[in-house]
């Protein structure tokens, strides 16, 4: 990314936070301008939710597709946040649904430019617990393969009808301050899957 310093200003003056917000200037003045609509957003492609022992165990896999302003957020060194909210309920016909048990969970994304490496982890603030990828393509699909054993407090009734919804989306509160308004007001960080609504198998 092109530096926006005037030609005056000695790089090597500058304290590393001064730089921090300068890359971080750069990059909502570039966002500024893309408020279109975008084709590339999450889409949950297969999702399987079955009862094991008092928990429930959920794999499948997300389709997680970024728009280019967030794939050049992330070779600028943003780091983002992608949360997967699951929730179990009972399903009933004639009466709203009843909502049993709600889990959050997040991955994180980085790119480490002096490795050239996409730095992934499941547990936010734990840098030292993070797989590497050569290409975001690959950091990608690690991050939307779903493969969790959740907790499971509430008691079932074999006779009632139990779905789990997910729904998977780019935290926006989780990006630097300076750049959540312009994602805010633009389609182009309105990154969501939406509910979906898969059986519980039991």
């Amino acid at each position: 990314m092109g530096s926006t310093m005037p030609a005056y200003a000695k790089r090597e003056r500058l304290m590393p936070m001064r730089r921090s917000f300068l890359r971080l200037g750069c990059a909502a003045i570039l966002l500024c301008g893309t408020a279109l609509a975008s084709d590339d957003d999450f889409h949950v492609d297969t999702m399987q939710a079955r009862m094991v022992s008092q928990s429930l165990q959920l794999t499948g896999n997300v389709d997680l597709e970024l728009t280019p302003e967030v794939k050049e957020a992330i070779a600028n060194g943003i780091t983002m946040e992608f949360v997967f909210d699951v929730r179990l309920y009972r399903y009933r016909a004639w009466l709203w649904n009843q909502t049993l048990e709600n889990w959050r969970l997040r991955r994180q994304l980085h790119y480490h430019a002096l490795s050239g490496q996409y730095l992934v982890g499941s547990e936010v603030n734990r840098p030292h617990n993070r797989d590497a990828y050569s290409s975001l393509a690959e950091a990608l699909r690690h991050i939307g393969t779903i493969d969790e054993v959740l907790p499971l407090n509430a008691t079932l009734v074999p006779q009632h009808d139990y779905r789990v919804g997910v729904r998977t989306a780019l935290d926006l509160e989780a990006l630097p301050p300076l750049l959540r308004p312009v994602a805010y007001t633009s389609r182009a960080w309105d990154l969501n899957s939406g509910w979906t609504t898969w059986p519980l198998q039991r």
